[in-house]
Formats: structure tokens, sequence, C-alpha cells
């Protein structure tokens, strides 16, 4: 069910992820301070959210391996979907200040 949600979100943040690092606007020292700003904000998204799988597989309820499989799996896109749409979200920033 999740699935249904992410996978469009994903392919939308590699399509922003693409056009961003194809741009000229990449290669410049704001390009790369917009990548270092979303990648400090998709970073955290890997602890935070296995944190929050062990903390509900240990206290609330078990899951089995692979329920367990499946979220550690959701989160590497979500973590890209984080990215991406932190590429845009500063670009268009940087573009309006």
């Amino acid at each position: 069910m999740s699935a249904i949600i992410v996978v469009p979100l994903f392919f939308i943040a590699v399509y922003l992820l693409i056009s961003f690092f194809r741009s000229k606007e990449s290669k410049s020292a704001k390009g790369a301070m917009v990548q270092y700003k979303a990648m400090s904000y998709s970073a955290v998204v890997f602890p935070i959210g296995w944190v929050i799988i062990e903390v509900y597989r240990r206290l609330i309820q078990p899951v089995p391996l692979e329920t367990y499989r499946d979220f550690m799996t959701m989160l590497l896109p979500i973590i890209i979907i984080v990215y991406g749409f932190s590429i845009f979200l500063l670009k268009r920033s940087l573009n309006e200040s």
C-alpha cells in the first residue's frame, strides 16, 4: 500500500535530481551549497527511520523478518525523495533571493 505513494514520489524526485545535476546551476558554488544542505536533510532520515522501526519492533509489536526487510527497503527511496525535494525547494528559494 505504501508503495503506491512512495514509487511515484521516488520517480519525481529522481527526475528533479537529474534535471538539477544536468543544469549549469549545479556546478556553481551556490549549487554545491544546495547539494550540501539537501544532503544534510536527507542524511538524518535513515537513522530516524531505523530508530522508529526498532522502537516499534521492540516495544509495540514484534514484526516478521520479511516485514522488517520491507520497512528497511522503503527507507532508501524515502531518503532519495527527501534529497530530491530538498534540492528542488532549496534551489527555488535560492532563485527567489
